[in-house]
């Protein structure tokens, strides 16, 4: 079940509401366990019973090493039995199914079957919650119910994003439900469907014309339309569920932390990286890059601490060599702008370095989404030298003329300014504004309900 299905738009958004809406307030975080458990039962009951397990699992362990945080190195101990078993399950679920694809083996999907969706998100979450208990950054969770609605709540348990145990407790024990939240809700998650199904769904189809071109038919222009395109497609469909997830958990009284904010706006890598899967980053660094570095982040272990853990962020997207590649590339990326040159780069006009930042994402989506690092190499060419279209050619033309209005829509509304617009005419509180309003989402949503019944467009590509 995904958030643009017509089940869950029809039976499980309204029903598992009203139930969590009705509950008395000291049973909303059983109500909020159960219909999440539910929502991730829809994808198999063994998915359900593997994270149950993960659940209980993490918060045995965390009882256990708050019993002995006195005893440093029997803590110590518990948290990398605990934090060990997380990685093989982790590892097991991400990449077992992978191998088993590479090497051709007719049993590779059964990983659908045994492996839970969404297990690379709620994983980091069950290891950042036992490392923090090691570092004493907060208390063990007593109540087990609490445990089980901070890693299963359902809007971000397939894709996230991350919310730190301390920051989740503080809104478990202090949200509040309103009318002004609940309508905030309901429109951000409209916004973020509208993204995904008009704009992703759409710029998924200009990607898949342009990637169905023979290679002698391959122009400059056309890989690059090509390559904005995905880029375009990633954000919408990403951002879109980000907007969605964090609607619906406005709707139950809770605030997630943003995301996506605007990536193509980016003027450095660390910049974009602020702005793109903010959360990841901020995980894998405060986990696996500072402790790696040791404090020194501009010496010699602060490079190598830096290339490990891009090397495991490019594993953690999936385990293929342009994967590896794209992971190296922005670790050097991040060392170059932010160690050897450093105070250099202020110099630079903003412009400029926007260009350049755009320049080398744009370059890294060929690897993320080419199959093979040879794919991504002879893209490369095609971009920069050319396939047998030339510069520029009757197919690139054609995708440019033919979607040409989806193109225009899709980068207006990948800037700020379109928000801003929609705040000054549409949100001014008056009558008008608000009949409007109401129009525009009703229209989008007619619109999403067109594209989902037409069963356009995949998942959520971090899936």
């Amino acid at each position: 079940m995904t958030f643009d299905s017509t089940i869950f738009l029809f039976a499980f958004l309204p029903v598992s509401f009203i139930l969590y809406y009705v509950t008395p307030a000291k049973f909303k975080n059983l109500t909020l366990v159960l219909v999440s458990i539910l929502f991730y039962a829809w994808g198999g009951v063994v998915h359900a019973l593997f994270l149950l397990v993960s659940v209980v699992w993490n918060y045995a362990g965390g009882e256990l090493i708050g019993k002995n945080l006195g005893r440093r190195k029997r803590a110590k101990n518990i948290m990398m039995i605990a934090v060990g078993a997380d990685i093989a399950l982790l590892f097991i679920g991400r990449y077992i199914g992978q191998f088993l694809e590479m090497t051709g083996n007719d049993i590779a999907d059964s990983r659908y079957f045994l492996v839970p969706v969404g297990i690379s998100f709620f994983m980091l979450q069950n290891i950042a919650y036992i490392i923090d208990i090691y570092r004493e950054e907060i208390s063990p969770q007593k109540d087990i119910v609490k445990f089980t609605a901070q890693i299963v709540m359902y809007p971000k348990i397939i894709a996230g994003p991350l919310v730190s145990a301390a920051e989740f407790e503080k809104q478990l024990e202090n949200r509040k439900l309103s009318l002004g939240k609940i309508s905030d809700g309901i429109l951000l998650f409209l916004r973020g469907l509208s993204e995904k199904v008009i704009f992703g769904n759409g710029m998924e189809m200009v990607f898949e014309t342009i990637q169905a071109l023979p290679a002698g038919q391959m122009s400059v222009v056309s890989a690059w339309l090509g390559c904005v395109a995905f880029a375009l497609r990633i954000y919408f469909t990403f951002g879109g569920y980000c907007d969605m997830a964090a609607g619906l958990s406005r709707m139950l009284g809770f605030e997630l932390p943003v995301n996506v904010n605007y990536p193509y706006l980016s003027t450095g890598i660390m910049d974009f990286w602020s702005r793109w899967m903010a959360t990841l980053w901020k995980w894998f660094c405060s986990y696996v890059y500072l402790p790696l570095c040791g404090g020194n982040p501009d010496g010699t272990m602060g490079f190598l601490g830096l290339l490990i853990t891009w090397l495991l962020i490019g594993l953690w997207h999936g385990i293929s060599g342009t994967f590896v590649i794209w992971g190296i590339y922005f670790a050097v990326l991040l060392y170059v702008e932010g160690f050897a040159l450093g105070e250099e780069l202020k110099r630079v006009p903003k412009g400029l370095r926007w260009f350049f930042t755009m320049l080398f994402v744009m370059i890294s989506w060929v690897f993320f989404f080419s199959s093979s690092a040879g794919g991504a190499f002879s893209y490369l060419r095609y971009m920069f030298i050319g396939g047998g279209g030339g510069f520029i050619n009757a197919g690139a033309i054609d995708v440019m003329t033919d979607y040409s209005m989806l193109w225009i829509l899709a980068v207006f509304f990948s800037m700020p300014l379109a928000q801003h617009i929609y705040e000054r005419m549409l949100r001014g509180g008056r009558r008008w504004q608000v009949v409007l309003n109401c129009i525009v989402y009703v229209v989008l949503f007619l619109l999403c309900l067109a594209g989902i019944v037409s069963e356009s467009g995949s998942g959520f590509l971090y899936f």
